[in-house]
């Protein structure tokens, strides 16, 4: 029996060692088909989920399952799904496959014999799936018809499958009709018919369905002829509203339909001018702003570049006012005639470069104007003196909130706060009162008694009553900080944020570190923490989960569903609270995973959201309301479980200034512990909050893939960082090197000759940093590093056309001083400075169209270690920002590969590739492709 039960064992023993040998490293031929789920979504009667299966590089598809029955139906290429209302059908768009796409690209071919997408309407009834050709664009209405419109340039006599890009016709006519109009496509609910309309430029449903608004234009000899045309869903006519000779702009419909409103331009000029009109569906439209009407400024008109909304109830037409646009001065000059320069002046408010980035949305600004419909009456609401005028969502209520950034924007450039003063504008009469000066942000409520708002500079809650305008602090006698407790930036700490409000702004929701607390914005309760305390007293984190978009207020009837995050442990999860009075929140689950994505059905219980871990693939789960109990409904990555893969550790330790630290420390799925491991460290700020997220492999955009360097026997270890104002490197070397001396006395399989260090951006600087410190590390590789705070300080960040001072002084580089100030501490913190000190072998990225961090830093950094004779390669991708953008493929293919046979050279002893021996000659730049790297 003995023998019987021993040789089992063994049995079972080998087939467990045969089974993880068989098991592969991960290689980078596995980022192309590694599957990610994207936009998960559930049918409003909670039966149906449909979310988009795509690979990493390649065609993908859109899934639909009825998670009644089990059935599951796959789209080829579908995406960009949107469900109807009435839970009938899915719409979504078809991409044409990769290899035409690929064909198209490298032949050249001309746009009108590119391939294009199609349209497909997949019916939850019969499961049959309706495709349309060419098709550019779809819309459907918010709530339950069914219906479905969309703009198609293909023939649409009948429906057909695009996979396959169509060739152009030989018609010239249809060649030029093509050109100058789009069709658009109606299809019934019974999906058995299609209605098309020719022509159409713009079209929009109103949010019953009941009506579809669009407008046509035709090219007529020497004259546009136009029209604006509603259908009716109901009764399936089409009733033409408006014709004449001119050019349509932006049209809009009320939600419920009865009404709707567009521009119209008789000028034949680029820039026109536009009238508005507005109809009842079965009226004639009438002009109700133009250049003459008397409630506008003198001399503006309604523009194309504004909106253009009803409110909710359909009783305000809001749209978009601007100086009339005057025609372009002719050019009689050569080019080398005119002066072309920009003027620097102290006087500005933005800088010449952040003029620049805004000159586009500038020339196109609009001001803000409603109409009443009932009073027939049109108020400017906001103005030049006034720019930006918000109104809630809807539309609705007596006020509307100004905001005036102008007095602060030239501070802006050196202290990096967005700061402005709040109005409350009068929707009726456009009357302004001001209410609050020089804050960050502030809140409306949703029955607009009550303007809530954070003051930074005391770190309190104020609310302003909109009748009389009384101000009153409401977290003077909290305890509790509301800012960021663990903000270490010389800078103003943010608030934690607002939840919300309930009914009638009788109270408004904020959080703390942990806890929720309830406020009286009329002063007469006492605040109230709505969790009791619980959060702070177990270091768990609640927030409000808001399950319904439209949602005004937070009902305090019914239980509300909270997230929860415990800090030590990282544990997550879920809880309910009824939002009336104080108490312990009832925990629904709190497990090891990171839970996102929440959604609930519209008209149904079912609650859909994704669940991970390190080791567990986000698919999408199912449950109820009440989290009864839940269950998987997708298995989107079964190959995971032929790969070598990893487990996740919670590591912790006290840095040098004796501050106690957390990290996550990787480990290969194989692992054995008496072995000796090489051992990547990466670091941004505060990473073990991450702790039990998954990454899927793919091909990097700047920083190293944890799977795929623990499939490839490396320990990867990823230390939080807390800093001290003024010395940002030293604390980064006195949290990062006390975690690996930490890890390295703890742990004897740590192989503490062959550890590298990895970061970018913040964590490029800092490795570059580190490297002077410390000879610790066998490799090291920065991406977009500054290295000369001397030089980066005074430069500009060419993505927001911002100064780069407010960043060294009060931001991520936590100086704490103007650089005239405190030169020693842009002196001691730039790696330049100690150039002369590396000793690790060094890889950089820095691509030439960073505009976060100048591309100069990288070079400076650069030329200084290659005279000095340093290890040192600079990999620079031609027109990419600061991290390799998520489409650039053959980039992020081509860094992953480099990135990976640099660290297996310096780590594991591997050949040095010859780029790394020799470099690349420009010459030879285009004989290299991006997976044939030497």
């Amino acid at each position: 029996m003995k023998k019987l039960l021993l040789s089992l064992f063994l049995a079972w023993f080998a087939a467990g060692v045969y089974a993880q040998q068989e098991k592969k490293p991960l290689t980078t031929d596995n980022f192309n088909t590694w599957k990610h789920i994207r936009e998960p979504q559930i049918s409003e009667n909670g039966q149906y989920l449909v979310y988009e299966l795509n690979p990493g590089h390649g065609d993908g598809n859109l899934v639909v399952k009825d998670m009644t029955s089990g059935r599951i139906d796959t789209i080829a290429r579908g995406y960009d799904a949107k469900l109807s209302g009435n839970s009938s059908i899915v719409t979504f768009k078809i991409k044409p496959q990769l290899t035409l796409r690929r064909e198209a690209e490298v032949e050249k071919f001309k746009k009108d014999k590119q391939p294009q997408d199609s349209i497909g309407i997949y019916s939850f009834k019969t499961h049959q799936v309706v495709k349309y050709p060419k098709a550019e664009s779809f819309k459907i209405p918010e709530e339950g018809t069914g219906w479905v419109a969309f703009l198609s340039d293909g023939k649409i006599e009948s429906p057909a499958d695009s996979t396959k890009a169509d060739q152009p016709s030989d018609d010239k006519e249809k060649k030029k009709d093509k050109k100058e109009s789009g069709n658009l496509v109606v299809v019934k609910p019974g999906l058995n018919d299609t209605l098309v309309f020719r022509h159409v430029k713009e079209y929009s449903w109103s949010k019953n369905g009941n009506t579809l608004m669009f407008t046509t234009g035709k090219k007529d000899s020497t004259v546009n002829l136009a029209s604006v045309n509603y259908f009716d869903t109901k009764s399936g006519e089409r009733r033409i509203a408006f014709s004449g000779e001119g050019f349509p702009g932006k049209i809009a419909v009320s939600e419920a339909g009865d009404r709707g409103a567009f521009l119209f331009s008789k000028d034949t000029v680029e820039n026109k001018t536009y009238s508005l009109y507005l109809s009842e569906v079965d009226a004639e439209p009438s002009v109700i702003a133009d250049t003459l009407t008397a409630t506008l400024p003198k001399g503006w008109a309604p523009s194309e570049n504004g909106k253009l909304d009803f409110s909710k109830d359909g009783k305000r037409l809001y749209f978009g006012s601007a100086p009339k646009p005057e025609p372009e001065p002719k050019d009689t000059l050569m080019k080398s005639e005119k002066a072309r320069l920009d003027i620097w002046s102290w006087t500005d408010k933005q800088l010449q470069p952040r003029q620049k980035i805004k000159l586009k949305s500038e020339k196109k600004r609009t001001y803000l104007a409603v109409y009443d419909v009932e009073k027939k009456t049109i108020t400017q609401l906001a103005d030049e003196k006034l720019k930006t005028v918000r109104t809630k969502r809807t539309g609705e209520g007596a006020y509307a909130v100004g905001i005036d950034p102008v007095p602060y924007e030239r501070a802006m450039s050196w202290t990096g706060l967005e700061c402005a003063d709040f109005y409350l504008v009068n929707i009726a009469n456009g009357e302004r009162k001001f209410m609050v000066k020089g804050v960050r942000r502030g809140r409306l409520g949703p029955a607009q008694h009550y303007f809530v708002y954070y003051n930074y500079q005391d770190s309190t809650y104020y609310s302003v009553n909109t009748k009389t305008l009384e101000t009153l602090a409401l977290t003077k006698s909290v305890k509790a900080p509301m800012y960021d407790e663990l903000n270490d930036m010389p800078t103003p700490a943010y608030p934690y944020g607002i939840a919300g409000w309930a009914k009638d702004d009788k109270y408004v929701f904020v959080y703390d570190r942990y806890d929720i607390w309830r406020l009286d914005p009329s002063g007469k309760e006492q605040p109230v923490n709505l969790t009791d305390g619980y959060g702070r007293k177990h270091q768990m984190k609640f927030r409000y989960v808001k399950l319904d978009p439209e949602e005004e207020y937070i009902s305090t009837k019914t239980s509300a569903l909270l997230s929860v995050f415990q800090e030590e442990t990282k544990q997550a999860g879920y809880a309910s609270l009824r939002m009336n009075k104080a108490a312990v929140p009832n925990m629904l689950v709190l497990d090891d995973y990171v839970f996102r994505k929440t959604a609930k059905a519209k008209n149904a219980p079912q609650i859909i959201f994704t669940r991970e871990s390190f080791t567990d693939y986000p698919d999408v789960w199912k449950t109820d309301d009440r989290f009864a109990n839940y269950q998987k409904e997708t298995d989107a990555e079964p190959q995971q479980n032929n790969y070598l893969w990893g487990s996740a550790e919670l590591v912790s330790w006290t840095n040098l200034n004796g501050v106690k630290l957390q990290g996550i420390l990787y480990k290969p799925e194989n692992f054995d512990p008496s072995k000796k491991y090489p051992m990547m460290i990466y670091f941004y700020e505060r990473s073990s909050d991450s702790f039990h997220r998954y990454w899927t492999p793919g091909p990097s955009r700047s920083i190293i893939n944890k799977p795929f360097y623990t499939s490839n026997d490396y320990l990867v270890f990823v230390p939080d960082i807390v800093y001290t104002v003024g010395y940002p490197g030293q604390s980064a070397y006195n949290c990062i090197m006390s975690g690996v001396e930490a890890l390295m006395d703890r742990y004897p399989f740590v192989d503490a000759k062959h550890m590298a260090l990895q970061g970018q951006s913040w964590g490029g600087y800092q490795t570059a940093y580190l490297v002077t410190q410390t000879n610790l590390f066998a490799a090291a590789m920065a991406g977009a590093p500054v290295a000369n705070m001397t030089s980066a300080y005074g430069g500009i960040r060419w993505g927001s056309g911002l100064s780069r001072m407010f960043q060294y002084e009060h931001t991520q580089s936590r100086l704490g001083g103007t650089l005239w100030d405190k030169p020693w501490r842009y002196i001691e913190n730039s790696p330049l400075f100690y150039a002369d000190r590396v000793q690790t072998p060094l890889l950089m990225m820095h691509n030439d169209h960073d505009t976060a961090v100048p591309w100069y830093q990288g070079i400076e950094y650069f030329v200084a270690l290659r005279r000095l004779n340093k290890p040192v390669w600079m990999l620079s991708y031609n027109d990419e920002p600061h991290n390799l953008k998520a489409g650039s493929w053959g980039d992020r293919m081509d860094l992953s590969i480099r990135m990976k046979q640099f660290f297996d050279h310096y780590l594991k002893g591997a050949a040095e590739p010859k780029w790394m021996k020799t470099g690349r000659p420009a010459i030879d730049k285009d004989k290299e492709g991006a997976l044939e790297i030497k």
